[in-house]
This record gives C-alpha cells, sequence and structure tokens, in this order.
C-alpha cells in the first residue's frame, strides 16, 4: 500500500500541534506501508521508521501569488502561511517515483487551497488537527479590540473554507470530539496520545508545581502570564517555600522575565518533556483559551502529577475530569494546589490520572486509529517497529 503525507510544516522538532500530530503519522504507517512524505525541507532525525521525503522548496513567486488568490478568492488569511511553497511538483515526483497513492493525507485545511488541484485519486484525508473557526474564535477572545476585528472576520472566512474542505475530503480528522460537528458527517475525532513509559513511583520530584507548553502560543502565554502574575503570588503568600517551573518551546522573553522575578524556575526549550513533567508534582494548567485537545494534560496523566485546571484545559478529554480539581480564579486555583500538595490526596489523585491516560490517551493505540482510518493494514506491511515522535 501506498500513502502520501503532505505538512505544510516540517514535522521535527515535534513541539506543536502540526508538527507532532506528522510524526504521528508518520510513525502509524510507515513501517507498514510504503510512505512518501511532502514538506518544506529539513533533516529527517535517525531512528524513525523508513519513508521517501519530497521536499517542497520555497518560493517566493507562490507566495506573492498566494497573496493575490486570497485577496480575490477570500480566503483566510493564516492560509498563507502554506501559499508560499512548490507543493505541485514535490506532489508530482513523489507519483512519478511511487506510482499512485491508495491513501493521501493532508496536514492542516490551510495547506488544502494550494496543493487540491495536485491530489490524484485513492482516499482523501485531511487531518484538520482542530476547528481553525473555533480557534480564530479564541484568538478573537483573547485578543485586544483592535485586533478582535480582524479574529472575527477570520472566523468566518474559516467557517467557510471548513465547510468546503467538509465536501471534499473523504474523512476529516480532528482531535477533540466536541469540534466534529463543525466539520461534517465525514469528520471523527483522533486524539494525540502522549508516549507511554514506566513511571518509577517512589523518584523524587523536584518541582511542587508545574506549567509548560509552547509558550509562543497565544493560549499557552496567556495561560503563564497568569500563573505568573496573579496564582503564583497567591500560593507563596499561603506557602512561601513552595517550588514551581514553568517550561516549553519559543519562550517569549518576557514570559522569561516576569517568571524570573517571581522566583520561578523556567526552562526553554525543553529536551525531555516526560522527564520534566516527571519532576513536578501538581501540573497547573490555567487554561483560558483555545481549541482541540491540550496534550499538556494527557503529558501531566501520564506522568502521574496531579492536576489542577480549568474546564477549558480539560476540552476533549472529559473521562480524566472527575480526577482534576477546578479552578476558575487565582484564589481557587491556589487553594486547590495547596490541598494536593498533602501526599495522600496528591498520589491518589496522580494514579488515578495516570491509570485513565495510560489505558485511553497511549500514542501506540492513536496509531493504530491513524492507520485503521488510513487503510493500512497494522503488520502486514513492511515490518519496521514504529518509533513515537
Amino acid at each position: 500500500m501506498r500513502v502520501l503525507v503532505i505538512a505544510s510544516r516540517f514535522p521535527w522538532p515535534a513541539y506543536s500541534g502540526d508538527r507532532m500530530r506528522t510524526s504521528s503519522w508518520l510513525a502509524a504507517l510507515a513501517p507498514h506501508a510504503r510512505v512518501a512524505l511532502v514538506a518544506p525541507e529539513g533533516t529527517v532525525p535517525v531512528g524513525v521508521a523508513p519513508f521517501d521525503f519530497y521536499p517542497a522548496r520555497r518560493s517566493i513567486m507562490r507566495g506573492v501569488r498566494g497573496g493575490f488568490t486570497i485577496l480575490k478568492n477570500g480566503l483566510p488569511v493564516q492560509s498563507l502561511l502554506a501559499a508560499p511553497y512548490e507543493w505541485d511538483r514535490a506532489i508530482a515526483a513523489a507519483k512519478r517515483d511511487l506510482g499512485g497513492f491508495d491513501t493521501t493525507i493532508v496536514i492542516l485545511a490551510r495547506t488544502d487551497p494550494w496543493l487540491r488541484g495536485s491530489l490524484g485519486g485513492g482516499v482523501k484525508i485531511l487531518d484538520a488537527i482542530d476547528s481553525l473557526r473555533r480557534n480564530a474564535a479564541e484568538r478573537g477572545n483573547a485578543a485586544s479590540i483592535p485586533a478582535r476585528w480582524f479574529w472575527r472576520r477570520e472566523e468566518r472566512r474559516l467557517a467557510r473554507a471548513e465547510k468546503d474542505v467538509a465536501a471534499f475530503y473523504d474523512h476529516i480528522v480532528v482531535v477533540s470530539e466536541e469540534e466534529t460537528s463543525d466539520l461534517g458527517a465525514n469528520a471523527v475525532a483522533i486524539g494525540n496520545g502522549v508516549p507511554v513509559a514506566p513511571l518509577a513511583i517512589d523518584a523524587p520530584r523536584r518541582f511542587d508545581f508545574g506549567f509548560w507548553g509552547r509558550l509562543a502560543y497565544f493560549a499557552n502565554a496567556d495561560a503563564a502570564m497568569w500563573l505568573i502574575e496573579e496564582i503564583w503570588p497567591a500560593i507563596v503568600d499561603r506557602n512561601p517555600s513552595a517550588t514551581c517551573v514553568i517550561a516549553g518551546a519559543d519562550a517569549p522573553r518576557a514570559i522569561r522575565r516576569a517568571a524570573e522575578r517571581r522566583g520561578i524556575a523556567f526552562c526553554s526549550p525543553v529536551d525531555d518533556m516526560a522527564a520534566l513533567a516527571r519532576s513536578v508534582r501538581v501540573a497547573l494548567l490555567p487554561i483560558r483559551y483555545g481549541s482541540g485537545q491540550s496534550n499538556k494534560v494527557v503529558e501531566a496523566g501520564e506522568a502521574g502529577c496531579a492536576i489542577v485546571a480549568t474546564r477549558q484545559a480539560l476540552r476533549g478529554l472529559g473521562p480524566l475530569a472527575p480526577h482534576v480539581r477546578f479552578a476558575h480564579d487565582a484564589p481557587s486555583f491556589a487553594e486547590a494546589a495547596l490541598a494536593l500538595l498533602v501526599p495522600h490526596a496528591r498520589d491518589a489523585a496522580g494514579s488515578a490520572l495516570r491509570r485513565i491516560t495510560t489505558a485511553m490517551y497511549s500514542r501506540s493505540r492513536v496509531f493504530d486509529e491513524l492507520a485503521r482510518i488510513a487503510g493500512v493494514s497494522v503488520g502486514a506491511g513492511m515490518g519496521a517497529e514504529a518509533v513515537t515522535a
């Protein structure tokens, strides 16, 4: 079986949602099928299951033409991010070398306008990851008044674009069941999952509290600043000896400086997110915005952390909710966080969250679901062992 995966960004390092998703598709399918990747140029890391890579070269002229196309056709402005690449040439090279493809997987709706005409036959899957319309709405909620107008207009454009792709693709994949209704009858939810590894129950944990995520992402940046400026002072007022870490890729300087002023440990980038999560007793997840599914919740669950979070942080992760302490403002975060420093409370919550996470949200289970929807028979292909991203 031959599968084509097309991604608007090179998958590694896999520290953002779309990069993580692309690397998951490759890890799920490459051991069992002949897989080609079309994506911008990059260096494939050592140790992943083998696939054929066809770089889409960057083109300034394609980007300029893409800008005019967006203005003419009323496309979402964020589609411009995927415009300046020679998608057609890279796809044609993959077809020439491998022949036709049984399944084609496109990552993100913003990629679709620039390559739809180059797609051949077979099953076509769009991995939207999350509803971009909902994401634009969340960005509008978080934006200043002048920027809010742009995001409201972008939301309307994205709604039209998602209706269009829902009619074209055989399957639309999102990470959260809550968002399938936005993308039509062909939409299915497959979460990101998390790699599961043994947990040393008695291993010391360096930090009482922690928050992590890609810190340039608007929802994570907002959560980090709320934690730094309001939640953390409420905690240390009651427990001055408490410790906390904030970590993640692409940290803005303002967040780093604010954390350091408050005596919060800071780590950016993070070489090993699983090890970082295992150094935290209680994960604080004050997420007020965003769409899709929050990876940090399942990472904390796999690491055996207790969790204090907003309801928004648990979107698409309902089975974990009974074992999470919910909070909505700085005082309630501080109260719940300090209550979970009591060992028996923390251990009970952490054990329950890890049990559910490993049973329902393991990355291996996600790989099986991705292979199934792509029509790839696991175990009947090339025989390589899957490597988690």
